[in-house]
């Protein structure tokens, strides 16, 4: 059906939706662009890293391994990523606050975690001086570099979900 024979708003619907399906196309081609780029950089980044840092390595390659997958379990371990997500944009947490966004968490859960993050260096833990006294949460420097480098994976997956597109904004 030609737009012309199209009543008046059906065919600015049409075109509304045309143009729109342009600009998610070239959006798209964009940043597959973009994501295409920053892999390239990231894996040339780490292949010179992992040589200027080998020299230095006092493990054989399965040793290495094995503490590589003991810190990408730690890391990725049930409601670290969480807490990590949570702590990110803020500056600091309390402690109820935090229990509160991890739906689903128990107290005693979310302190041992918190315990473990802490002794890994990510979050940092100040206690105020308050009656009952209170804990407030917040990320090291360490932190805010997962976090940050942690990004583009979580745009990225966003991205290939379909989340950034004009029909996502209706979902």
């Amino acid at each position: 059906m030609s737009i012309e024979l199209l009543p008046c708003a059906e065919a600015r619907e049409h075109r509304r939706v045309l143009k729109s399906n342009r600009r998610e196309h070239v959006l798209n081609g964009e940043l597959d662009e973009r994501f295409e780029e920053l892999t390239r950089l990231v894996g040339a980044w780490s292949k010179e890293t992992i040589a200027m840092v080998r020299p230095y390595a006092h493990r054989e390659p399965s040793e290495s391994r094995k503490v590589n997958q003991m810190l990408e379990r730690n890391l990725s371990s049930k409601w670290s990523i969480e807490i990590l997500t949570v702590l990110h944009p803020s500056k600091s947490v309390r402690f109820e606050e935090l229990r509160k966004a991890c739906k689903g968490v128990s107290s005693r859960v979310l302190s041992r975690k918190l315990k473990m993050m802490e002794n890994s260096g990510l979050i940092q833990r100040k206690i105020l001086a308050t009656r009952p006294p209170r804990a407030q949460y917040m990320l090291t420097e360490k932190g805010v570099t997962l976090t940050t480098l942690g990004t583009p994976v979580v745009l990225f997956l966003r991205f290939k979900e379909g989340l950034y597109s004009p029909q996502s904004n209706l979902r």
